[in-house]
């Protein structure tokens, strides 16, 4: 009940403490655990979580609009931490649709700002975000092994303003669920998509049951691609709320956290025999 009080959003429309525990527990982790079954996930490196204070969680982003890599990643987190509270900022498109919103809320989803993240911060719980968005998330499949946040470095703020550490988390696998064929910030534009949905690209994609759409909102079966997690040891970038005001600063201690995703990232690619099968 503490922590439910510390993050209300007042005059937000949203109240954490719809995160429901016994949904995650009965529900949420035997589903999971099947969706992880499907995918033959494998994850190293769990050691590194901490086990306690707060701290920040930042993921590359695979596989929209279902999100399967986010859904097994939660299954390794509860099997790891029980439904010990957490968080996870979404795109406010995501929390609107039916259905999937009351989802994504009853499993700790909230609007991502950058008001809910301090709150969460502030409250001693850890928090998960995915930097790159939808961008990340709606990438094509030829660039499925980069990271790129597309200059989003919010997440370094709220470190350096909270003095807490990054944790990051990788995964390969994610963006071989179908093919992104390319995916189009002008497309999205001139379609109107960007300005109705503030989704910023429109991906053209491969894959089951529809054979080629078009659409970042369409749902799809996803082909069985081996997942692959790992997770790095805690970075430290400090605590200095001025330089979380200071943009060059933000960019720095960006950098850092990309330039060892991107490490750790590359040599899980390396093991991998070739796509969908792993």
């Amino acid at each position: 009940m503490e922590l439910a009080r510390k993050l209300d959003l007042d005059g937000g429309g949203f109240v954490p403490s719809g995160r429901d525990p016994e949904f995650i527990r009965r529900r949420a982790m035997p589903a999971l655990t099947a969706l992880r079954r499907y995918f033959r996930a494998e994850v190293s490196g769990l050691e590194h979580l901490p086990r306690r204070g707060p701290f920040i969680v930042v993921g590359n982003h695979n596989g929209g609009p279902i999100l399967p890599d986010c859904f097994v990643m939660m299954s390794y987190w509860w099997e790891t931490f029980g439904t010990h509270p957490a968080y996870a900022l979404v795109h406010d498109t995501a929390l609107r649709f039916p259905g999937v919103g009351t989802l994504l809320t009853k499993l700790g989803g909230l609007p991502a700002t950058r008001e809910n993240g301090h709150r969460v911060l502030d409250a001693g719980a850890p928090l998960l975000l995915y930097p790159g968005g939808d961008l990340d998330c709606l990438k094509s499949f030829w660039t499925r092994h980069t990271i790129d946040f597309h200059g989003r470095t919010g997440f370094a703020a709220l470190a350096l303003a909270h003095g807490v550490p990054v944790v990051p988390i990788v995964n390969a696998g994610g963006h071989e669920v179908y093919v992104t064929i390319f995916s189009s910030p002008a497309l999205a534009r001139w379609t109107g998509v960007a300005r109705l949905t503030r989704v910023k690209t429109l991906p053209v994609n491969l894959g089951l049951p529809w054979g080629i759409w078009a659409s970042p909102f369409m749902p799809f079966l996803p082909l069985p691609a081996k997942f692959t997690y790992r997770i790095g040891p805690p970075i430290d970038l400090g605590h200095d709320p001025e330089a979380a005001n200071d943009p060059r600063a933000r960019r720095m201690a960006a950098a850092k956290v990309t330039r060892t995703m991107q490490a750790m990232l590359d040599e899980l690619v390396a093991r991998r025999r070739r796509p969908i099968l792993g």
